[in-house]
């Protein structure tokens, strides 16, 4: 059986709901009352982890070791919702850019292996650049709590969720390009990491539709 990543097209496609729960996630939880208890967009992205590794492990030998780390980030995010160390914290975060960087790779390796292309095809790279930024917005969180203060703009006194959401607008921010400068990376290590997705986001793009239309192209002359 030839090696793959993602469904075929005689399996049912996954990336369509995946995506789904990740735009809820990132729409709907910035608006939530910075009172609400943090159960319900603990919920959702617990929900992206889930489905994430269902969709992304469709007949793939990195089941086991992405599983592992699954279970693990999940663990680790709920011991510090629960608990009060700040060592949680930490580990929750590193595991959560771990599993965002593994599935991504998963996902373009896969996609570049597709000897053609389809609806969930399609899904499957939009879903890498939106775990993309995800991850970025982690990196970021990341660093503001080693290096407090490395981004201006960001609300001091607020809650860490909303610090969250705030570095999670920026990460969209800068992946896109737009660069609107309400919140700005001031550290050396924010600056080097808010320029690295700013890259990634243009070459992913280039890159992926160059990939796409090639697939397509070649599935039309072999019809």
């Amino acid at each position: 059986m030839p090696y793959s990543l993602i469904p075929s097209a005689q399996k049912k496609p996954h990336y369509g709901l995946l995506l789904l729960v990740l735009l809820v996630l990132l729409v709907v939880a910035p608006l939530m009352p910075p009172d609400t208890p943090e159960y319900g967009v603990e919920f959702f992205f617990d929900l992206v982890l889930v489905m994430g590794a269902y969709s992304t492990l469709t007949g793939s030998k990195h089941r086991l070791p992405f599983l592992v780390l699954t279970a693990l980030t999940l663990a680790t995010r709920w011991a510090d919702m629960v608990g009060d160390q700040s060592s949680f914290s930490l580990a929750s975060i590193v595991l959560v850019i771990a599993w965002l960087v593994y599935a991504v790779a998963l996902i373009v390796v896969a996609l570049f292996r597709m000897p053609s292309v389809d609806t969930n095809t399609i899904l499957a790279a939009i879903v890498a650049y939106v775990l993309a930024a995800v991850a970025f917005a982690s990196l970021f969180e990341l660093i503001e709590l080693m290096q407090p203060g490395s981004f201006r703009g960001l609300s001091m006194d607020g809650l860490p969720r909303e610090i969250e959401h705030a570095l999670m607008y920026f990460s969209v921010v800068s992946i896109t390009t737009m660069g609107y400068g309400d919140i700005v990376p001031v550290s050396s290590l924010a600056r080097s990491f808010a320029s690295l997705e700013g890259m990634f986001g243009t070459l992913y793009l280039a890159v992926m539709i160059a990939r796409l239309v090639g697939l397509h192209g070649r599935s039309e002359d072999g019809a």
